[in-house]
């Protein structure tokens, strides 16, 4: 009798190598699917240098940093303003500083209520704001305005409990100027009483007197309706 199990044993032993010979080349030499993409990604050239990786965010117009100026508000932790706030009330200072002036520069239309509350002051510095923008248009400062000042180091002083005199040197484009005002604090928040920029050309100094003779060490000025009446009075006439 003819024994056909014995080739078919050896077809299956034969078999049985032959998968093992080829499996033992593929795991010697691998198949990378998509090894064309994947040296795209790697390749030294394809790689985005950190300058066109970096995305640029755009710059704010004068406008939106104008807005943002005026939405800022000061606080301290404490009552009553101490040497301890310093930093804080120059701080503050020179954001009104840039807002004040940025406003004139860009012929803008801007709110002081975060920095003043007294209702005679608010109501001055928008007026005096109004007249020194046409006063810009026509040429008639010898200083130069701009939203961007250099700041100079702040003389501070504290007259009383809760009242500071900050006088706050700063200059752009080379013209210097100097911002002074008398700071104290409402809940926490810190807030103008008084303030004088005393510029040559200015409108404070029309109408509140020369910086010989113009003297911030009151709180309670703008309180005072007859000395604000004759400021107003001399308002009216620059308007003419």
């Amino acid at each position: 009798m003819l024994n056909y199990r014995k080739p078919r044993f050896w077809l299956l032993f034969f078999s049985i190598v032959l998968m093992i010979a080829v499996g033992i080349g593929l795991l010697a030499n691998p198949v990378i699917k998509g090894k064309d993409s994947l040296g795209q990604i790697t390749d030294s050239n394809n790689i985005p240098s950190s300058e066109e990786a970096s995305l640029e965010l755009p710059e704010k117009s004068a406008a939106e940093i104008l807005s943002d100026l005026a939405n800022l508000q000061f606080s301290i932790k404490r009552d009553q303003i101490s040497d301890d706030d310093q930093e804080t009330v120059v701080t503050f200072g020179k954001a009104f500083v840039n807002l004040y002036t940025g406003a004139i520069a860009e012929q803008k239309a801007v709110t002081f209520k975060n920095y003043i509350s007294n209702d005679n002051l608010l109501k001055y510095t928008n007026k005096m704001l109004e007249l020194e923008q046409r006063k810009e248009l026509k040429g008639e400062f010898s200083v130069i305005f701009g939203l961007e000042n250099k700041f100079a180091e702040a003389e501070f002083k504290q007259l009383d409990e809760n009242l500071y005199y900050v006088n706050l040197p700063f200059s752009n484009q080379g013209s210097g100027m100097s911002f002074k005002m008398l700071v104290q604090t409402e809940n926490k928040i810190l807030k103008i009483v008084d303030l004088y920029f005393g510029n040559k050309d200015g409108v404070d100094t029309i109408v509140t007197g020369h910086p010989a003779v113009r003297k911030l060490h009151d709180s309670k000025l703008w309180a005072d309706q007859e000395w604000v009446d004759g400021v107003f009075e001399k308002l009216e006439k620059i308007e003419i």
